[in-house]
């Protein structure tokens, strides 16, 4: 007879079920196993109090026994019989279960053989196909199984998988096609081809295993098959994210949708189905066709902020079609008032799980949020993701950061013999005239020009519409510069410096020089910049003297060999201490030397040369991490380096005697090299 859930429970008592489909699971491992076999139930093998030696799976067997109550050994004697046999028969009588047939090695059924009155239709409809295909349908012919039982354990075998797995008649037909799925897509069933776990437990477990071998490998869960009812092909494709059919044979008559859903099913094929848009009564031999198609998982986006701030950090100047740097672009830069906007945070997405045409979840991982902005200079609205100046100022975003800066503001020109120091930003809507004098512990951003004026900075200076100084301006930056020129202005900056052309200037930089835009050149005076020059030109056609200087080598040599001359001189004191306190040691011995004061003095000393070697190590490699940085630095000419042009690089200087068009120098060794610059 048949068990349900709720009748075994029932039989058996709620508590006592899973233990007791335990027990029934642990004699079917022993008894696969053969004789004196480890249970793959049970990790360990039993020992006996007597002897400690290990059982053989038939004292195993009596013991369970022995601990059963006797409808339990019923049933654990008909699972036993089951796996012997191949059929429901009990050793212990001489009763057959009614419609079991004993099958000997090599024995072949034949339908005359099954009492009708004992099976379903559908039962020997099932038995026939296996008997027609020459399987050994002693696997699942017996009432004890259903049609559906019966079917999942003959498409087992017709596709060669070892249904010993799960051709018990305790599994249901769903617990049944889950480990036979599982065998087909070649994962470890036995790890849940167990009577005690449900069907949610099977699947779930399924789709783990499953999931481990989708990442490693896709593909190498691909299935092609061929269904011996219909004689239709399933195959898929692109790591499970397609399936398809091949029609090799005609289909019967009525062949509907319904019935090829219920193939695809069979087979595992189950999600993203496209079957509504087939025809199935009208499919024919070489027919082929998609039937199913997955979906992949889309991951979150993190969440960002937008900023409604024009940086300098950010955005270079603004170039016109023509090619013109026009650095007079947004008068109104940065500047903000009480409740603009400043920023809207975009939130994280979250991910979409996608899935294979076996069903298989693809997960997806959502985005993560940024902490909110500080709130002190601005206001986040009720929306949760605006925020708005809380105050009348400079808009500014360095490093990530977003600060309303409080500043002095003229708006209109700064005049002759004006002299200012101001702990913030300084903003000049128009221009600077000569001798007038700015300090700024912040940024300078001045729209208009610049005359012959003193601007110092302790950030960046941005000069919209350039600066000429005729000899007698000066801008210091402790950050960077930006401006549309520089002409005759002594300049000396922290950072990088960006500009239409440098003119007849004396510049230094502890970062880059580069111009671009229309005119592109540096012609006249001398320019210094730590990490680089890139320019277009570099002086004229009649030989303006004009100096391009790159790199901190000469410095850098020059401290590595003062490191060099100190550290000898220090071994060589060194040596000497050392040498007193042996001395120490030798004429009053090493028991009461190591205690002397003069001992003591000089093992201070000692200890002080030991740190200061220390000290000498550590700068050492910082300048030589210098010199090799150095040592990778250029000056770039993208149309003409003009003859008497000087050049130095890294302590090496070279005078050009012609024009070089379009060249990158550099120095190996004591000499200034070049190759041919192709442009980016």
């Amino acid at each position: 007879m048949d068990f349900e859930d709720d009748e075994l429970e029932g039989l058996f008592g709620g508590e006592d079920l899973l233990s007791l489909l335990e027990n029934v699971q642990n004699q079917q491992d022993l008894e696969s196993a053969g004789s004196g076999a480890v249970s793959t139930a049970g990790s360990e093998k039993e020992s006996t109090p007597e002897t400690g030696a290990a059982v053989s799976s038939e004292q195993a067997f009596q013991k369970l026994m022995g601990s059963l109550s006797e409808d339990e050994v019923l049933l654990s004697a008909a699972v036993r019989d089951r796996e012997r046999t191949g059929s429901l028969l009990s050793e212990s009588t001489d009763d057959e279960i009614p419609g079991a047939l004993p099958v000997e090695a090599g024995q072949k059924h034949s339908m005359d053989d099954y009492d009708k009155s004992l099976y379903g239709f559908a039962q020997l409809d099932e038995i026939k196909k296996g008997v027609e295909r020459g399987l050994n349908v002693s696997y699942f012919d017996s009432v004890e199984l259903n049609f559906r039982q019966m079917r999942e354990i003959r498409i087992g075998l017709e596709q060669g998988l070892d249904v010993s797995f799960y051709s018990s008649h305790y599994y249901k037909d769903t617990q049944m096609r889950e480990i036979r799925l599982g065998l087909m897509e070649k994962i470890d069933v036995g790890s849940y081809a167990r009577l005690i776990y449900s069907l949610p437990d099977m699947q779930r477990k399924r789709q783990e295993l499953l999931r481990k071998k989708f990442q490693r490998d896709p593909y190498s869960l691909e299935m092609n098959l061929t269904d011996k009812d219909t004689g239709i092909t399933i195959y898929t494709a692109d790591g499970l994210m397609s399936a398809w059919i091949r029609v090799g044979k005609d289909l019967p008559q009525n062949f509907s949708r319904k019935n090829l859903q219920n193939l695809l099913k069979i087979y595992g094929i189950e999600k993203g189905l496209l079957v509504d848009k087939i025809e199935a009564d009208k499919l024919k031999p070489g027919d082929e066709l998609e039937v199913a198609r997955g979906e992949q998982s889309v991951q979150g986006e993190d969440g960002f902020y937008e900023y409604f701030v024009e940086s300098p950090e950010s955005e270079g100047p603004h170039v016109d079609e023509n090619g013109n740097i026009d650095y007079s672009a947004e008068q109104n830069y940065s500047y903000v008032q009480p409740g603009q906007r400043v920023a809207l945070y975009h939130p994280a997405t979250h991910g979409s799980i996608g899935f294979t045409v076996t069903g298989l979840e693809l997960l997806a991982v959502s985005g993560k949020n940024l902490p909110r902005l500080p709130l002190d200079k601005i206001r986040l609205l009720d929306d949760g993701v605006t925020y708005v100046s809380k105050k009348e100022g400079l808009a500014v975003l360095k490093n990530g950061i977003l600060d309303i800066v409080e500043q002095l503001e003229f708006k209109e020109d700064v005049g002759y013999g004006v002299n200012v120091s101001y702990a913030g930003n300084i903003y000049v809507r128009a221009s600077v005239l000569e001798s007038a004098v700015l300090h700024a512990g912040g940024d300078i951003i001045v729209d208009g020009f610049v005359e012959g004026a003193i601007l110092k900075a302790g950030g960046d200076i941005i000069l919209r519409r350039g600066m000429n100084a005729d000899g007698k301006g000066e801008l210091e930056a402790g950050g960077g510069l930006i401006a549309s020129f520089i002409e005759n202005a002594n300049i000396v900056v922290g950072g990088n410096i960006e500009c239409g052309y440098i003119l007849n200037s004396n510049v230094f930089s502890k970062g880059m020089v580069k111009t671009s835009g229309i005119k592109n050149m540096i012609c006249g005076g001398r320019v210094v910049a730590s990490n680089g020059i890139w320019t277009g030109v570099v002086g004229n056609k009649t030989q303006t003297k004009t100096d391009l200087e790159v790199g901190s080598f000469t410095e850098a040599k020059t401290r590595a060999s003062e490191i060099y001359q100190r550290r000898k001189q220090l071994l060589a004191e060194m040596d000497k201490v050392q040498e007193g306190m042996m001395t120490v040691l030798r004429k009053i011995g090493a028991l009461h030397g190591r205690t002397n004061p003069v001992y003591l003095k000089f093992q201070d000393v000692l200890e002080q040369q030991k740190a200061e070697l220390a000290a000498l190590d550590k700068t050492e490699d910082e300048v030589n991490e210098e010199i090799e940085v150095g040592g990778r630095l250029y000056i770039t000419v993208e149309t003409m380096a003009y003859e008497n042009t000087k050049l130095m690089i890294n302590g090496a200087v070279r005078i050009l005697q012609q024009d070089i068009p379009k060249a990158r120098f550099f120095a190996r060794g004591k000499e200034i090299v070049y190759d041919h610059y192709a442009g980016v």
